[in-house]
């Protein structure tokens, strides 16, 4: 009878131990199962694009082959989640690696802490997958959205860029031409306009340098969106917020609790909470700090980090100043002013003559020219004219535009028209539209004969352009002041009317 309890806990523990074995086996099994399928899904056909990232790519290849167990596939992507392959991170914890489809193709996966994703990486999602960000070639791509594989993590899968905006100044910076950054800029402002100007309109609420991907041609593509929301209803214009959020610098002067900052109270729970306002043209605020960053290869409009904030609240972009282009120095001011009101839409934004193309540039010029109201005594005229003091034209015209022509040019232009030389008045700038508009549309020939023009002048917009540059930007100038001028048939095209109608909005 004493040896029963031995025998029968012998018998359990053998019962146990096979039991366990069996687990065991089990386990094996899933194991060389994943195994094999982590070989199987290795590409056969690496499509290479990335420059910056290939010898990344090809150490993932060979990691692949070598000790396929260390490859997580998510979504027949394969990744390792070691230090070596991650390209990035940011808030809350996102960590960002190179990925490779069993395609062939190169892609960035994103990982999160599970418990944040419901907030950050879904709202993300959900985002690049509206129509908005899927039709525009300035928002990074989706492609796969997983919080269900892993209990810890989880992971959006987009289009793999080469580097951030931050990087690529640091890196590029000193290179950059002048039509480089301007393409950079338009290209910033077609991602917002992507944005903003279809339902359902999006707010993209932390726009900065390392949230401007960079691809391999040196296209810019607006990313991060964890921070961006969707109007709260169709035809809505804001936003409201209790809560401030983005990045220090880059935020809007409308979305920063300034009574909490300059009260020396704390807080209270019971107080009623702050009300913050995301419009638009908040995004526009930050994409004119953006846009000063990359003109001066990596400053910002409102000074060093300690000052910016004081700046910001004292409509202080002081060093809009060290811009020597007087166009982009207008364009980036109406951007940064603290008034929403002085802030253009995106679609005014573009625009603007820093971004229209010599011909379109001409092509305005003409139409002013042709505008019947210019033969009147109106304000522009008053102001082309030099004849009221309290506006006068601008110092960038020279005083006398006939004398910039030439006799012998003048005579040239003027050939087969109803005007004589002597019948125009140098410095009526009046006179000079309608000399343009009249060689426009009397061109006979006039190119070849014109003695001003460089060898390499291909047209008579060329021509004039290069005798002229920034009577365009003048007349863009004075004509959007005179809100009858801009509603005009043919320059209304040149100053888009935004009507963003409100359904409920408690502004």
């Amino acid at each position: 009878m004493m040896n029963k309890p031995r025998a029968l806990k012998r018998k359990l523990d053998l019962i146990r131990t096979r039991s366990e074995q069996k687990e065991a086996m089990k386990l094996k099994r899933r194991l060389d199962e994943k195994t094999e399928r982590t070989a199987t899904l290795k590409p056969t056909d690496w499509k290479s694009v990335s420059v910056k990232h290939a010898e990344k790519f090809q150490k993932l290849l060979e990691l692949w082959e070598s000790d396929p167990e260390s490859i997580t596939i998510v979504n027949d992507n394969g990744v390792c989640f070691k230090k070596e392959f991650a390209i990035g991170s940011g808030s809350y914890g996102t960590e960002v690696y190179i990925c490779l489809g069993s395609d062939g193709i190169e892609r960035a996966i994103k990982r999160l802490p599970k418990l944040l994703c419901e907030k950050f990486l879904k709202n993300e999602r959900d985002i690049l997958n509206s129509r908005n960000a899927v039709d525009s070639p300035r928002i990074v791509n989706y492609c796969f959205y997983d919080d269900t594989s892993n209990p810890d993590f989880g992971y959006l899968i987009l289009s793999l860029n080469e580097q951030n905006l931050e990087e690529f100044i640091r890196e590029e910076g000193e290179s950059m031409t002048e039509s480089g950054a301007t393409k950079m800029i338009r290209q910033v402002l077609e991602g917002l306009k992507a944005l903003h100007t279809r339902e359902p309109r999006i707010l993209h609420r932390d726009l900065k340098p390392t949230n401007i991907l960079v691809d391999v041609h040196g296209n810019l593509l607006l990313s991060d969106f964890v921070m961006g929301r969707f109007f709260p209803e169709q035809g809505a214009t804001t936003y409201h917020t209790s809560n401030e959020s983005g990045s220090h610098g880059w935020v809007a002067y409308e979305c920063i609790d300034w009574g909490g900052l300059f009260s020396h109270k704390a807080r209270n729970p019971s107080d009623t909470p702050i009300q913050l306002r995301w419009k638009e043209k908040s995004d526009i605020q930050v994409a004119g700090m953006l846009s000063f960053y990359i003109l001066t290869e990596g400053k910002h409009p409102l000074g060093p980090k300690i000052v910016r904030l004081m700046n910001l609240h004292a409509n202080n972009p002081k060093h809009l100043r060290d811009l020597s282009d007087p166009v982009v120095t207008d364009l980036l001011s109406q951007m940064l002013a603290r008034d929403l009101d002085q802030r253009p839409y995106v679609e005014q934004a573009l625009k603007h003559p820093y971004f229209l193309s010599l011909e379109e540039q001409m092509k305005f010029v003409e139409a002013v020219g042709n505008e019947p109201k210019l033969k009147n005594f109106c304000a522009v005229y008053r102001q082309l004219n030099n004849l009221d003091p309290s506006k006068p034209r601008s110092r960038l015209l020279p005083k006398d535009w006939k004398t910039v022509i030439g006799h012998d040019d003048l005579d040239t232009l003027c050939r087969g028209g109803h005007r004589s030389p002597s019948e125009y008045n140098g410095s009526r700038y009046t006179d000079c539209l309608r000399l343009i508009r009249n060689t426009f549309q009397h061109r006979d020939g006039k190119l070849s004969q014109l003695k001003k023009k460089t060898p390499a002048t291909s047209s008579l917009e060329e021509y004039f352009f290069q005798l002229f540059p920034k009577l365009p930007f003048v007349l863009h100038q004075i004509i959007r002041e005179c809100p009858d001028w801009k509603t005009r048939p043919a320059l209304k095209e040149f100053f888009p009317v935004v009507d963003r109608h409100a359904v409920t909005d408690a502004d």
